[in-house]
């Protein structure tokens, strides 16, 4: 995943037009949050030019989930780099806005992208909030794949493309240590109103 983010930290420094942004393929929240480097809850105060193909944003951060160590020494100056070309997958945010953001450190510098999750917080269902204060964590040991095709690991969720996964799922592992959805009247609530729906189509 580093390698991944850094090459697209080359490709943004190398290249100033490319057709079009393009990521590797859809995923969870728990996913963002696994295999980030830093998740936090900030309120964008102001933007401004960065280095060379790159804008910045000062962010006041409010909430940090998951930080490593190089995590950590890069968010004390609240500085957020993103490429400034949208086909790079550069990130627009709005000024006064508060979001949760999965970023990574490159070159001891904390980047975003379209490809990581970025959401305004006001947005963010309570399961999500849930997930991201501490649940997630825990579920790492766990995979999600958005897939219908039924899980071959015991360390596996699918979402079977349902969104409902994606705003109050968590996955866990049970006391088999299986991984599995977790339960949550949200999530019973959201997969029965779309059954209802499909029923009715």
């Amino acid at each position: 995943m580093a390698t991944r983010w850094f090459t697209l930290a080359l490709v943004a420094v190398s290249w100033r037009y490319s057709d079009a942004c393009s990521c590797a393929a859809l995923e969870h929240p728990q996913t963002h949050y696994c295999n980030s480097d830093f998740v936090i809850v900030g309120r964008v105060q102001k933007t401004f030019r960065g280095p060379s193909f790159y804008d910045a944003y000062k962010v006041k951060i409010r909430n940090i989930f998951k930080a490593t160590p190089k995590a950590e020494m890069a968010l004390k100056a609240g500085r957020l780099l993103t490429p400034s070309e949208g086909s790079l997958c550069g990130v627009s945010l709005q000024p006064r806005e508060t979001y949760v953001i999965t970023g990574r450190i490159v070159q001891l510098q904390a980047h975003i992208h379209l490809c990581g999750y970025i959401k305004k917080w006001r947005e963010v269902t309570p399961r999500q909030r849930k997930g991201f204060r501490l649940l997630y964590k825990q579920g790492c040991t766990c995979k999600v794949h958005v897939t219908r095709h039924k899980p071959k690991s015991p360390n596996t969720c699918v979402t079977n493309y349902n969104d409902c996964y994606d705003r109050h799922g968590i996955c866990l592992h049970n006391r088999e240590q299986h991984c599995h959805w977790t339960r949550a009247p949200a999530l019973t609530r959201c997969l029965q109103a779309q059954h209802f729906n499909d029923t009715m189509t």
